[in-house]
């Protein structure tokens, strides 16, 4: 919708730590425990990350979890997209069946070992309350409702269903400034 270029932490975090996952696994815990263990890891990803934001010219869709508090362009719009506990496990499970694998009954307590160990992390290695904060992201949006159930035609519809709302916030905010 925005045709904007992407640029995701996910594939920086694989290529620095194989072990955190996937194409087909987008997180495995082993990933934690290594980030845990070498907070230096997470500086690289995040100074990789920022080296290739300042390569491009275009804008962008930055996929990173702490880039709202990283960044520090004054145009940049910080969109926290909120999600229930349910609709993010329905989603990892919709992440697993679109790579080939089986729905997991592990999901629901990895996302909560995830959530808590990204909370403290980030605490810990840059000082930042994870979290919606309405003092710094621009819009906050809750796309709970888009996926009713954990299959792939589901997560579709609701992925086309969500898109152009989310355009609709962002083409308006830039609009208003």
């Amino acid at each position: 919708m925005l045709e904007w270029k992407y640029l995701g932490m996910s594939a920086i975090r694989r290529r620095i730590l194989p072990e955190s996952g996937s194409a087909a696994e987008e997180w495995l815990p082993e990933g934690d425990r290594l980030r845990a263990a070498d907070t230096g890891v997470d500086r690289e990803m995040d100074r990789l990350m920022g080296r290739a934001i300042a390569a491009t010219d275009s804008p962008l869709v930055v996929d990173a979890w702490l880039q709202p508090w990283l960044c520090a362009d004054p145009g940049a719009v910080r969109v926290w997209l909120e999600s229930s506990f349910p609709s993010r496990v329905a989603k990892a499970q919709v992440s697993r069946l679109r790579s080939g694998a089986r729905a997991s009954p592990l999901t629901r307590r990895e996302i909560a070992a995830k959530d808590a160990f990204s909370v403290a992390h980030f605490r810990r290695v840059h000082g930042v309350r994870f979290g919606p904060d309405p003092e710094l992201f621009d819009l906050i949006v809750d796309n709970s409702a888009f996926i009713s159930r954990p299959t792939v035609e589901s997560s579709d519809r609701g992925i086309a269903g969500f898109g152009p709302v989310l355009y609709e916030l962002v083409t308006g905010l830039l609009h208003d400034r």
